[in-house]
């Protein structure tokens, strides 16, 4: 049976190595700086101001990309920290179970990546001064992109359990989301053909948020997303069990 108070204990603790020191703070200024300005200026033509209109959706477009690079650097440490420092085995000794420490570093990260989005609200507040924009799809972007967050993060806590150092926990986690964005990249799945080309497009997490992006709430994806969330902190369990 789940045990509220450790997993509020356990976020507290993770929690507080973000917010902390200023490492944290830094991360959350960069990542909104930089898709900002690839919204507003673009690459190759394909900025706001090149659209000419008022819409978030090249904005939410960037969205997985950043998130490739960005979560492996806020889930790298969440284990293999614990791991290298030894304080694993004290963290093993307490009175909580294995649910409870991953349940408790799953939501650390993800908050610390809904706090990180929830700074990009002034980009819709800005171009509603410029023209009218469309906040129902505003709205269904932003749930799409904390969805397909907390699949990466669950990911990358994973994938920190499996690994001794930072660096290692970094690169298999980027390597991981990278084949997973690419699993739902439109010419892969016409090299591949319609049978496995639809069976890599539903495994794919971008595909399920491309839905969001368009205003389309599906209860599948949600049903997808939540599903995948869920596989990845149940696998988690079974890597720390083996760990005792």
């Amino acid at each position: 049976m789940l045990m509220f108070e450790n997993i509020k204990i356990i976020f507290k603790k993770e929690t507080g190595t973000y917010f902390n020191t200023p490492i944290g703070y830094i991360f959350s200024a960069f990542f909104l700086l930089l898709i900002s300005f690839l919204f507003f200026y673009g690459l190759g033509g394909n900025s706001f101001w090149d659209m000419k209109i008022a819409s978030m959706e090249q904005y939410f477009l960037w969205i997985p990309i950043m998130f490739i690079i960005f979560i492996p650097a806020i889930t790298m440490r969440l284990w293999s920290e614990e791991v290298r420092s030894g304080t694993i085995e004290v963290l093993m000794t307490l009175p909580v179970n294995d649910y409870e420490i991953i349940i408790g570093k799953f939501l650390s990260a993800w908050a610390f990546l809904i706090f990180t989005i929830s700074g990009s609200l002034l980009v819709p507040i800005t171009i509603w001064f410029i023209g009218d924009i469309d906040f129902g799809l505003v709205f269904s972007g932003y749930v799409g992109t904390i969805l397909l967050g907390g699949a990466y993060v669950s990911m990358g806590l994973l994938i920190s359990s499996l690994t001794r150092d930072q660096i290692t926990a970094f690169v298999l986690t980027l390597l991981a989301s990278l084949l997973i964005f690419l699993m739902g990249y439109q010419p892969i799945l016409q090299f591949f053909g319609k049978t496995i080309g639809s069976f890599l497009a539903f495994l794919a997490l971008s595909h399920h948020f491309e839905a969001f992006r368009l205003g389309i709430f599906d209860p599948r994806n949600f049903l997808f997303f939540f599903s995948f969330i869920f596989s990845m902190l149940y696998l988690n369990v079974f890597v720390i069990r083996g760990k005792r």
